[in-house]
């Protein structure tokens, strides 16, 4: 759980694969004078790490290893990729295919939490986005946001933000990652009970940005 300095600061916003979290976001914080932490990029960094070094990313004992290796010593900005990894490299196909079983494993998630309380008990305010900011990592964040859109427009967001893969297999990807983080035991995707739930599919990013920077207002942020 966050400590009392930091819950009340957070901002928290869900939703599955190319919602458009990360460009709101930004604005919002951008808005609002807030830090930004997109959480998910840790699991991306174990999954990519797991690729490169030949590590079974099923392999929870195999994988919590490498987390150790890769956040020996308090090393809290090299978990969450904070310091270097490019988008081709946290982005690829393969990475995408694998961050989801990376994403599964319970004790992942609890570092991976930790990490996040740890990085935002360092900044005065923060918006973090992922896919249980709300329900697990910050469950006392006012406001909550949940993010969502049909798959197809997710797919076609994907494909125009990376250019990689074909319409096709994005689509197919997008709905595997769905399943999977919807299915999984450890902290599945759903919104919170008190999240305001956007449906993006037909918003431009200014009236979704517009209807976020009203919520926080009127939670007090200024």
């Amino acid at each position: 759980m966050p400590s009392d300095n930091v819950k009340s600061s957070v901002v928290s916003v869900d939703g599955p694969a190319a919602a458009g979290k990360t460009t709101t976001s930004l604005a919002v914080a951008e808005i609002f004078d807030m830090k930004y932490l997109e959480s998910g990029r840790a699991y991306r960094v174990l999954a990519y790490e797991a690729l490169r070094s030949g590590v079974d990313p099923t392999d929870p004992k195999k994988m919590v290893a490498l987390c150790s290796k890769i956040s020996r010593g308090d090393r809290v900005s090299e978990l969450l990729g904070l310091n270097r990894y490019t988008a081709g490299e946290l982005r690829s196909l393969a990475v995408g295919r694998t961050v989801s079983k990376v994403a599964g494993i319970a004790e992942l998630r609890r570092r991976v939490t930790n990490s996040v309380h740890i990085w935002a008990a360092g900044n005065r305010r923060s918006i973090v986005e992922g896919r249980d900011i709300g329900t697990v990592v910050f469950p006392t964040a006012v406001p909550k946001f949940y993010l969502t859109a049909s798959a197809e427009t997710r797919a076609r967001r994907r494909l125009a933000q990376e250019g990689s893969g074909s319409l096709k297999e994005v689509f197919e990807d997008v709905v595997r990652r769905d399943r999977a983080d919807t299915t999984r035991s450890a902290s599945p995707l759903v919104p919170a009970s008190d999240a305001i739930i956007i449906d993006t599919t037909e918003l431009s990013i200014e009236q979704v940005v517009d209807r976020m920077a009203e919520a926080c207002g009127a939670s007090g942020l200024a």
